[in-house]
């Protein structure tokens, strides 16, 4: 009779122990499907806002604006007219915008930020004015004062990309940088083509610039700098040169000759570098879709 009690109160306490461990219970929420579009989900096309924002404008989005780009993007399934459509408004939207007057205005700012980084190792604007111009002639006053409009003038069509970076090599803050002739010639190359000079490319274009001597440079006929910076930045070769900035800039390596070779002959004739800007941004590679 004992053991048969025993029996009994084990299998109770087996019963409690077993009612007490219920299955887990699966609760659905409505309206809360993971934000994916097109297998991308929403951290990525955030990160890719963001990184729009502060390659255009040298800013990050304010969570305003990102909520709404976000979604523009989704509604749009993150089509490549989508992508085209922000890219565009950030580089030419004249809409008011508080803190950077309008995003047209920021986006040639950036631009002109960055290209003063690459030939002028980012000179502020402050430090022409109050180191360089006071130690310059009327000349090269002149010059440095052209150097600093060269944003605006961009910005609303005054001047075209030639005469921008032709400003930005022909000045007295460039002259510092790469003291004498022999290192202005190397540098023009290296900045704008990527490359150095062959021997008969330097020749001719140190006697222009040193001598001022009649010379055939590049294909064409010059004798002094303001010549050599003129013929220098009309190459076709210039605009080559834009096209790898932009994507060492953009996707840290160089275009490939088909790549070149479909955004060359637009560029020449155009001079907009935003087009060439766009097509690289809304590629799923800078995407990282």
């Amino acid at each position: 009779m004992l053991a048969i009690q025993r029996v009994s109160v084990f299998t109770l306490l087996l019963f409690i122990i077993c009612s007490s461990c219920t299955k887990s219970e699966t609760i659905l929420v409505s309206d809360n499907d993971p934000p994916i579009v097109n297998n991308v989900p929403a951290i990525k096309i955030e990160n890719y806002v963001n990184r729009v924002f502060i390659d255009l404008l040298g800013r990050e989005p304010l969570d305003a604006e990102m909520e709404v780009e976000v979604q523009h993007l989704r509604d749009g399934m993150l089509s490549k007219s989508t992508r085209l459509a922000l890219l565009e408004k950030l580089q030419t939207s004249t809409d008011f915008v508080e803190g950077d007057t309008s995003y047209q205005r920021a986006y040639h700012q950036q631009f002109y930020n960055l290209a003063k980084v690459r030939f002028l190792e980012g000179v502020s604007d402050q430090a022409i004015v109050e180191e360089f111009i006071p130690n310059a002639d009327s000349i090269e006053t002149l010059q440095l004062l052209k150097l600093i409009d060269s944003r605006a003038d961009l910005q609303f069509g005054n001047i075209q990309l030639s005469e921008f970076f032709g400003r930005m090599i022909h000045n007295n803050v460039y002259d510092q940088i790469n003291m004498n002739t022999f290192n202005f010639v190397n540098a023009t190359f290296d900045n704008l083509y990527w490359r150095y000079p062959t021997n008969a490319e330097f020749q001719s274009g140190f006697q222009m610039v040193e001598n001022q001597t009649e010379q055939n440079f590049l294909g064409q006929s010059g004798s002094d700098k303001f010549d050599y910076v003129a013929i220098i930045t009309t190459n076709l070769e210039f605009f080559e040169g834009l096209i790898i900035w932009v994507y060492q800039q953009l996707l840290s390596r160089r275009p490939d000759s088909a790549e070149t070779a479909a955004l060359l002959n637009d560029l020449a004739t155009d001079q907009d570098i935003r087009v060439v800007q766009r097509l690289v941004m809304s590629t799923d590679e800078y995407a990282g879709f």
